[in-house]
């Protein structure tokens, strides 16, 4: 994970999943190039206190969610990045 002032960045799916569940609005996806051919997707959010607090959370092992909804927001985050799509 990168954080800047006001951006939070990621490489893990799993927790961009977890943050759009929680609500949390996707801003962008960038990819980077890298040696095996397939692109390097980073996730960015808008960087908060109540983001950071949510990431904590997932770190921990403390989160709760809801895994239909979850599974859903995953599935679609994986379609894009195979699709290429911002």
């Amino acid at each position: 994970m990168v954080k800047s002032d006001s951006e939070f960045r990621t490489t893990d799916t799993p927790l961009a999943s977890f943050l759009i569940q929680e609500g949390f609005d996707l801003l962008i996806i960038e990819y980077e190039d890298r040696r095996n051919g397939k692109p390097r997707a980073t996730f960015v959010f808008q960087d908060t206190a109540k983001l950071r607090e949510n990431t904590s959370l997932y770190n921990r092992g403390d989160a709760t969610i809801n895994i239909a909804r979850y599974e859903h927001v995953k599935s679609t985050l994986l379609d894009r990045i195979m699709r290429g799509l911002p």
